[in-house]
């Protein structure tokens, strides 16, 4: 009999803990939408659902003149971060490269923190109108509001790159990099 009530007060612990989990309420629901677009083209002339990857160099600056939080400096050309479409086929009538979140964005300001030797400095996007972007939160960055519109199955989209001050930099080299996607409306 000794043998038998631990067994018991065992078992009933183990059933205990069970009904416990099935005790347990959702606290809420998470729905997830989305579209998958028709539309693709090439970009830069690369073939369709290639990468199709740019490399710019910014023009030297001072360190002198990062010397404060949020100055700016060494603004790409226009040329430097453009994106051409062409061929494009399916029923978008706009584009947008969509900056991704990643390892090398500061998530605070959603500007290309630097991998490279010059201190407090970042590299920021702007946009067609020299907006910057933050590619946290996607401003000044948005299909709806900043997109460049498709025709005659192609478009030129715009893009610029600038060095941040994150504070008083330091000189030495600057570099970073970021992934996009192209989104279709």
């Amino acid at each position: 009999m000794k043998a038998i009530l631990p067994a018991i007060a065992i078992a009933a612990s183990g059933m205990m803990g069970l009904a416990s989990l099935s005790a347990h309420a959702a606290d809420g629901t998470i729905t997830i939408t989305g579209t998958v677009s028709d539309t693709t083209c090439s970009i830069n002339g690369a073939a369709t659902g290639t990468s199709a990857d740019k490399s710019i160099t910014l023009p030297s600056v001072s360190a002198g003149s990062l010397s404060t939080a949020g100055n700016v400096g060494g603004t790409s050309s226009p040329s430097d971060l453009a994106l051409t479409l062409s061929g494009c086929s399916g029923a978008a009538t706009k584009a947008i490269a969509r900056f991704e979140n990643g390892p090398t964005v500061d998530q605070n300001n959603g500007y290309l923190n630097n991998s490279g030797t010059a201190t407090k400095v970042q590299v920021r996007l702007l946009n067609a109108q020299m907006q910057p972007i933050n590619i946290t939160t996607n401003a000044n960055n948005d299909i709806s509001a900043n997109a460049t519109m498709i025709t005659s199955g192609g478009a030129s989209l715009k893009y610029f790159a600038q060095y941040y001050s994150a504070g008083k930099a330091t000189a030495g080299t600057v570099s970073t990099s970021v992934q996009y996607t192209m989104q279709y409306q």
